[in-house]
């Protein structure tokens, strides 16, 4: 069996696809202010497990978010963050969200797979129907990565690494990739991650 090619990514840590949802699909967000509260929290629990997010998405009775932590730390990650929205939520509306248990977070190639993860990661709002286009959901990296703002503790230069050669190429070649089939693009905007030689 033919040995496995090394990483081109110099990585703190694996890259996990981190799923939180809702007991028995129940909204986890009532009101704009419960999503501001775990904005506010992320950055806190991903300082204290040395942490990084590289995509993310609150949807109505889940979230998503695609974190790089150390071996074996995503799972404790993610109940961290279960349990302080839950003692927030609680303190705040006298209501916590009743939580399914975390489900087991998965671990992608980040070579591979990580691109693939963030754009099905940023696309969640548009296959559930509540936007046509992800720019207009405010709750996901997506808006991030084209440069419209967002959370500080949102990295997207591993995401942009894996694009291209350079940032302004590789944000344009983030917006082909994420935008819908049948979207007509110039051919230069799309660079294949394959072929990074690792000047970004």
């Amino acid at each position: 069996m033919p040995a496995q090619a090394p990483s081109r990514l110099r990585l703190q840590g694996e890259i996990h696809h981190v799923v939180i949802r809702g007991r028995d699909r129940q909204p986890i967000f009532r009101t704009t202010a419960d999503r501001q509260v775990l904005d506010g929290l992320v950055g806190t629990v991903l300082g204290a497990h040395k942490a990084r997010a590289h995509a993310y998405c609150w949807m109505t009775n889940h979230l998503h978010l695609v974190v790089e932590i150390g071996r074996d730390g995503a799972q404790d990650f993610a109940v961290d963050l279960a349990g302080r929205y839950a003692a927030e939520h609680s303190a705040a509306a006298g209501n916590p969200p009743l939580f399914a248990a975390p489900e087991p977070p998965f671990r992608v190639q980040a070579d591979g797979y990580l691109l693939q993860l963030i754009r099905y990661v940023h696309l969640n709002p548009v296959r559930a129907g509540l936007v046509g286009n992800a720019a207009d959901y405010p709750w996901s990296g997506h808006r991030t990565y084209l440069g419209l703002g967002g959370p500080y503790w949102l990295s997207t230069d591993l995401g942009f690494r894996l694009l291209g050669g350079d940032l302004l190429r590789a944000a344009a070649a983030y917006r082909v990739f994420v935008a819908p089939i049948g979207t007509p693009h110039h051919r230069e905007a799309l660079v294949d991650c394959r072929l990074y030689p690792g000047r970004y």
